[in-house]
């Protein structure tokens, strides 16, 4: 064999070359080389959600990997249930109606808040084994030798948080946690200080006013993805049967997950408001929408999608999203406070705060979670909110007679104010008052002015541009995990910085409260925390 053949032929297969992630090029340290390159290592972060897990390292852009937490990511070797004949699997074979909770329960890490019927163990289990997935396949990198960063939702319950730390701490030697707060991330990817952030979630929509990156209101609401899926899949299972009607019970599905959701991702779309009210709307407006709802689609079949197709009218697509999103058809006193429609949320999320962080949050509206994007729902809310603005004002207060006491208040400011003849004969009687002489003091006053500072203030005002407030208006996020690898990149550490050490001795029981978040001054002439507290940490907006 030649010496050119040689060095032509393939190379054997290897592990990818995983670039080194130092900020610091000069080895050349009074410590260990081995000390140097784990102090500056970057940090890893994990966005963990109900259904997903983001992976990446500090400073990118976008994370890594997402990894699933559905039964086709946690099958072990030697399952082979989806190839076996007559089993429910993507090949299009029938499956049995199951209840709508059982029918996403097994694609989804934890359900919903209340936690009685979950089990912790498997949770555990579950996250423990998406973990090593991360690291192993796609991060590459020892476990346990960084830094590690967590942004979760701050309405995360402590047995849940608990048992995620507990896994973590437990499984791998992380030398120190950061819990970071998903709403204020996203606030950070947008380039705002200041925003309310409407997370369209899986199990829930929260909507939190984040202000000066600290959260001081927050709203939830189970109208989310998950009771959109299960409106998709009825649907379809209503399709698939071949009669507009209920032919099955009102909570059983007998079509496939992954079919619906694929399904609910290109075809679900909402209606605009423009369409609620006709005569409201204009007739350049009506034309295109009319012309847009008696189109058809084609969609593959939900009893045999490999093999035939069926024609669904397109405004049927945009009913589920009016149903589970917007509350369509019920009534607003047959609604728990906890099933508000969307647009009703976040006009309460509203009316919660102070004026003044009203009127900044109303302008930096944020939209992040699986729900943004459904095409036109942005819009829709916006526009719903609005028209709640200008019926009720900012009042959460409604009934008939503060109705007509503010038609009254109305009335008042467009009468004309009469003005008494007897008051305007007085003002013509009096004389002018000769004005007082200026004394000394006021002269050197107004000689002591500096015109270079006067200068000054005023090219400060013409620099400074107001900001935008009191208009309803949406601004664009990168999302939780940009926010939280720009936020980290920056070596800016979070409130919550739980040590391995100290969370093993105490658990969740250890984290004492913080006092400066919470407006409590301690009583200590030097200002400083006392001998006990200067290990402590604190859960901040988890606790």
């Amino acid at each position: 064999m030649s010496l050119r053949h040689s060095h032509s032929a393939k190379s054997p297969p290897h592990t990818p070359q995983h670039q080194l992630r130092s900020s610091n090029t000069s080895f050349a340290s009074t410590s260990s080389a081995s000390s140097a390159f784990r102090a500056e290592e970057d940090a890893i972060i994990f966005e963990l959600g109900t259904r997903w897990l983001r992976a990446g390292f500090e400073g990118e852009s976008t994370p890594l990997c997402m990894v699933g937490f559905g039964p086709e990511d946690s099958r072990r070797v030697g399952d082979y249930r989806g190839w076996l004949k007559g089993s429910a699997g993507p090949d299009g074979s029938p499956s049995l109606p199951a209840q709508a909770e059982s029918w996403t329960g097994a694609y989804e890490l934890w359900g919903m808040m209340d936690l009685r019927d979950i089990d912790l163990g498997l949770v555990e289990d579950k996250i423990e084994r998406a973990f090593r997935e991360t690291y192993n396949k796609y991060l590459l990198t020892d476990a346990g030798t960084s830094r590690l960063v967590l942004v979760v939702p701050s309405l995360l319950p402590h047995p849940l948080l608990s048992s995620i730390l507990s896994t973590l701490f437990s499984r791998w030697r992380f030398p120190s946690i950061s819990l970071l707060n998903s709403a204020a991330m996203a606030t950070i990817a947008a380039g705002l200080r200041s925003a309310l952030v409407v997370d369209l979630g899986w199990a829930e929509t929260t909507v939190s006013g984040i202000y000066e990156y600290r959260e001081v209101a927050i709203k939830r609401s189970t109208r989310a993805m998950k009771p959109l899926l299960h409106e998709v899949g009825r649907m379809l299972t209503r399709v698939a049967s071949g009669s507009g009607g209920e032919t099955h019970a009102s909570d059983e599905i007998s079509v496939e997950f992954e079919f619906c959701e694929e399904l609910a991702s290109r075809f679900v779309w909402c209606k605009p408001l423009g369409h609620q009210s006709h005569e409201a709307s204009e007739e350049p407006y009506e034309q295109p929408m009319a012309s847009i709802m008696q189109k058809t689609v084609s969609i593959p079949s939900p009893s045999n999608p490999g093999s035939s197709y069926v024609e669904l009218p397109y405004i049927r697509l945009a009913e589920p999203v009016e149903r589970a999103l917007f509350a369509d058809g019920v009534a607003d006193c047959d609604l728990d406070d906890e099933e508000k429609p969307i647009p009703l949320l976040v006009y309460n999320a509203l009316c919660s705060l102070p004026p003044d962080a009203r009127g900044i949050c109303m302008s930096r509206i944020v939209f992040i979670g699986g729900g943004a994007k459904i095409p036109g729902i942005r819009r829709r809310i916006l526009d719903e909110v609005a028209r709640l603005v200008e019926k009720y004002g900012w009042s959460p207060v409604r009934g008939k007679v503060i109705e007509q006491q503010r038609q009254k208040l109305h009335a008042l400011k467009l009468s004309p104010r009469p003005i008494s003849t007897e008051t305007t004969e007085e003002n013509a009687t009096e004389l002018p008052s000769p004005a007082p002489e200026q004394t000394d003091e006021e002269n050197e006053d107004e000689a002591e002015i500096d015109p270079i500072e006067q200068k000054l203030l005023r090219n400060k005002d013409k620099d400074s541009k107001p900001p935008v407030q009191g208009v309803l208006r949406e601004v664009e996020s990168l999302g939780p995990w940009a926010g939280a690898s720009l936020l980290t990149s920056l070596k800016i550490r979070g409130l919550v910085e739980i040590e391995r050490e100290k969370y093993l001795q105490h658990g969740l029981a250890g984290a004492s409260r913080d006092l400066e978040t919470h407006g409590h001054i301690p009583d200590r002439r030097s200002g400083l925390r006392a001998g006990g507290d200067r290990s402590s940490w604190t859960l901040a907006g988890w606790g």
